[in-house]
């Protein structure tokens, strides 16, 4: 007696389920990759070899724990001179008074800071960041924001890492620690269980070197010479990425530190989170439309999910679809201790939740390309370029210089 045929929605449930093992599977070999990279021992230059260097801190807003995170550069035990540049485009800018007063409970710390022009792009960072690079007295900058926070001797190891391997760039891996709320919660684990994941095993798998702004040590004779300046970013939103192949493309070697650095996130709401990921959603389709795929086929959450509503709720495939949920948020546990300390349970229960809600912001990345970002909105075209809604885009002449203060 022939097998009853399976009917169609069972064959989508359990073919959406096959793709969940498989995205599973791809992460545990992502956790082997950052388990391995996160162990890598770099050569270090000796510290009598270490040039100094200009720390760049574009302001804007109080940001989480701001003071503590500005602080943590001012206790940099690095061998040579250092100063550090802060940039804001807003002279009442609240974040000014914060870091005068950790400038001034640290005298020995060279300090200067500088009033940016708004005006210099669409890209407000950008436009934040160039009065920083043309003030910077150090041929070596190190550009990082203001919600990051590095230990004492974060500096010392990537300069002696970057001088070492005779390199251009050095990036970080960026690690989410801080949660206070469950929206921070769900930010931190993105960064921490997906997003340094991902950057260790493109590098230790593929090969590829992910350049992420959030830290950021390069030469700014060379980001002034062959690469053009910021002022070629200055209307491109995920500028990191763009400088980072432009420095491959020119045969520059491009390096991942396994020295972590510390996004603080304590007191986000949950609509922050949305807000943030849906830009970011927005940016990876129009920069890497196979990276964008890829977004949804590792997440095995989702995957489950559409394969239990594909399937018409049947009961062998909902009893799957919770084994690989439960499994990927204990492996997610395990991506925090390889990088940071525990989270506490009442957030890392979040876990599918934050996995759950990246489905609806990749499906509208699919369709929209608009995007508000602080006040301004904007709309991407290709490689995440930006176009106000209006059309009608500024002219380079129309940017003066950045002006110090």
């Amino acid at each position: 007696m022939p097998l009853p045929a399976l009917s169609l929605a069972l064959v989508f449930g359990w073919s959406f389920l096959a793709l969940a093992g498989l995205a599973f599977a791809f992460y545990l070999v992502a956790l082997w990759a950052t388990r391995r990279h996160l162990r890598d021992e770099p050569a270090i230059a000796p510290a009598d070899s270490l040039p100094p260097v200009s720390l760049l801190k574009p302001l804007k807003g109080l940001e989480d724990a701001l003071e503590e995170n500005l602080e943590s550069f001012f206790l940099q035990d690095y061998p040579a001179p250092f100063e550090i540049v802060f940039a804001t485009t807003d002279d009442d800018d609240p974040a000014l008074e914060v870091a005068k007063r950790v400038a001034a409970r640290h005298p020995q710390v060279a300090v200067r800071f500088v009033l940016s022009d708004d005006a210099f792009g669409l890209n407000p960072k950008v436009a934040n960041l160039a009065g920083a690079v043309e003030a910077a007295q150090y041929d070596l900058i190190h550009q990082s924001d203001a919600n990051v926070r590095v230990p004492a001797s974060y500096l010392r190891r990537i300069v002696g890492e970057l001088i070492a391997a005779e390199a251009s760039v050095l990036t970080s891996v960026v690690v989410g620690v801080g949660e206070q709320r469950p929206g921070a919660a769900m930010e931190n684990l993105q960064l921490s269980a997906f997003i340094a994941p991902a950057m260790c095993l493109a590098l230790r798998v593929a090969d590829i070197t992910c350049v992420c702004g959030k830290s950021m040590l390069l030469y700014k004779s060379e980001l002034n010479g062959e690469l053009g300046g910021l002022a070629s970013v200055r209307n491109v939103l995920c500028e990191d990425f763009v400088l980072g192949e432009r420095y491959k493309a020119l045969g520059k070697k491009v390096l991942l530190s396994p020295t972590p650095v510390f996004n603080v996130n304590s007191d986000c709401g949950v609509e922050r989170f949305v807000g943030r990921h849906g830009r970011w959603l927005k940016m990876r389709v129009t920069l890497h439309l196979p990276g964008f795929v890829a977004d949804l086929l590792s997440n095995p959450v989702a995957l489950s999910i559409l394969g239990v509503v594909a399937s018409g709720f049947e009961v062998s495939v909902m009893a799957a679809a919770a084994c690989i949920i439960l499994a990927k948020g204990l492996a997610d546990q395990v991506a925090l201790r390889l990088v940071r300390t525990p989270m506490k349970w009442r957030y890392a229960l979040l876990s599918p939740v934050k996995d759950l809600l990246l489905l609806p912001l990749w499906v509208n990345a699919v369709f929209g390309r608009t995007v508000v970002w602080r006040g301004r909105r904007l709309r991407f075209g290709k490689e995440t370029r930006l176009i106000p809604i209006d059309g009608e885009e500024p002219e380079a002449e129309a940017y003066p210089a950045p002006n110090p203060r």
